[in-house]
């Protein structure tokens, strides 16, 4: 893996040293194999972009964790998934759905109560 590539900029429209400064989990769907994308940011105006990825272990407690806070999510906050409406579903370069087009959306995103699984939801999807 090259820590830091010269990348085309988006922001700078040059290319640009980038240097890694994160990796995040990249949005899956059942059935899909688990990566984490590679972030970088631009040297020159510190633009950030994603670039690579790579495989990513996830342990037997991750996985009963998040299917117990995913079931609790869609039974009892309407958790599901919508077109995208900063950029329409068509995916370009969006940040908001990760060029995905799609995006969650819930009824009722409000916490249920003390022991509410869906903050144990969010802490899962960051890690």
């Amino acid at each position: 893996m090259t820590i830091d590539p010269v990348l085309m900029c988006a922001r700078c429209e040059a290319p640009t040293l980038h240097i890694f400064i994160d990796r995040q989990p990249h949005p899956r769907r059942s059935g899909q194999r688990l990566y984490v994308d590679c972030l970088y940011a631009c040297d020159v105006c510190g633009q950030q972009r994603r670039w690579g990825n790579e495989p990513r272990e996830e342990t037997a407690y991750g996985v009963r964790l998040a299917e117990e806070a995913l079931a609790h999510a869609v039974d009892k906050h309407g958790m599901r998934r919508e077109r995208c409406s900063a950029c329409g579903g068509f995916s370009a370069d969006c940040t908001t759905c990760d060029e995905d087009g799609k995006t969650w959306a819930f009824d009722r995103p409000e916490p249920c109560g003390p022991g509410c699984s869906l903050a144990r939801l969010e802490q899962t999807v960051e890690e």
